[in-house]
């Protein structure tokens, strides 16, 4: 009887591990994480905190993606002598797919350096893809970003990156290595996440930033900022974190009226003595510009900034750094 059930006990072990080996291989090949954008200059990624990246070498539209796969022109990736390099990250905003390369705020600003520049020439490689979080960009940086050995990081943060998204998810061994772990995970966090958001009654643009912005979803974002500011101080700088204010529909002015103050305020309240934090809406104040002024299409509630608003944005990320001799400028020799 004894022997009988050991060999009950091993079948049982046998069988359920093939079946563990089956379901793994089977997702590592036929289901594909969603919640990323569908357009020819995106594939999947086999990183489970990116997901989804950009071809090397596809052109779309007016979209150009460099061989290392982010927009722009091609950087060697060691950097030659005499350059000052930035990597700068963040989602649609900074990619800005309705724009033209050169409108764009890397491109804006890297022109302002170099113009002002007598000695260095300056480069600021644009990784921001539509869609990515902050959690995607921190993985990003240390993935990829680090490779081409930048002198200052600057994260450009909207207000949506804390979204709890079924698809992130906590680093682990098991989480890293294995589609079906992540595949339970994202189909828990959709029942979870759904039954909250209907239980807290989300409708509005309001509510849905409300809901990204309680503790447990900014602290964990917070915890990512931070960590980028490590990174940063452990390569001798500090880390630049630049805030774009909305300017959809619910967005009247940026002043009084504006609704999401609360969140500029939490952002700017991240503990961290190596953080320079870039409000563009006290920019965007200072010049009397208008949500209307700053959008592509603000009629059609596209928020996304114009070339107009990214050229201001860039001249002033350019005098926040030198003021704060983040770079090397004829008065911040170092």
């Amino acid at each position: 009887m004894k022997k009988e059930l050991r060999i009950n006990i091993i079948v049982t072990l046998i069988s359920t591990l093939l079946i563990l080996v089956t379901a793994e291989i089977v997702m590592r090949f036929a289901w594909e994480m969603k919640g990323w954008v569908k357009r020819p200059i995106y594939q999947r990624s086999f990183n489970p905190y990116i997901r989804y990246e950009l071809v090397p070498n596809v052109k779309y539209g007016k979209i150009s993606i460099n061989s290392y796969g982010f927009r722009g022109p091609e950087y060697p990736l060691e950097k030659p002598a005499n350059t000052f390099r930035i990597v700068m990250l963040g989602d649609s905003e900074t990619f800005s797919i309705l724009l033209p390369y050169q409108d764009t705020l890397s491109a804006q600003l890297e022109n302002i350096l170099n113009k002002n520049s007598k000695s260095l020439h300056y480069e600021v490689l644009n990784f921001g893809l539509e869609g990515y979080n902050t959690f995607q960009e921190l993985e990003q940086l240390k993935t990829k970003g680090l490779k081409y050995n930048p002198d200052l990081i600057i994260v450009n943060y909207c207000l949506n990156d804390p979204e709890p998204g079924e698809y992130y998810f906590d680093k682990s061994f098991l989480t890293r290595h294995s589609a079906l772990w992540r595949y339970i995970n994202v189909r828990i966090k959709k029942i979870l996440i759904k039954r909250e958001r209907k239980k807290l009654g989300i409708k509005t643009e309001m509510d849905h930033y409300n809901y990204y912005y309680q503790p447990k979803y900014f602290n964990r974002l917070q915890k990512a900022v931070l960590e980028m500011a490590d990174i940063s101080q452990k390569r001798g700088s500090k880390l630049v974190l630049v805030i774009f204010p909305t300017s959809s529909l619910s967005v009247k002015d940026f002043h009084e009226n504006y609704p999401y103050w609360r969140m500029h305020k939490l952002l700017k309240g991240i503990p961290a003595d190596n953080i320079v934090c870039i409000d563009l809406i006290d920019e965007f104040n200072r010049l009397a510009v208008t949500p209307q002024d700053v959008s592509i299409s603000y009629n059609d509630n596209e928020s996304h900034k114009n070339g107009f608003a990214n050229g201001i944005s860039a001249d002033y990320i350019y005098r926040i750094l030198t003021s704060n001799k983040l770079i090397n400028t004829p008065n911040n020799n170092y």
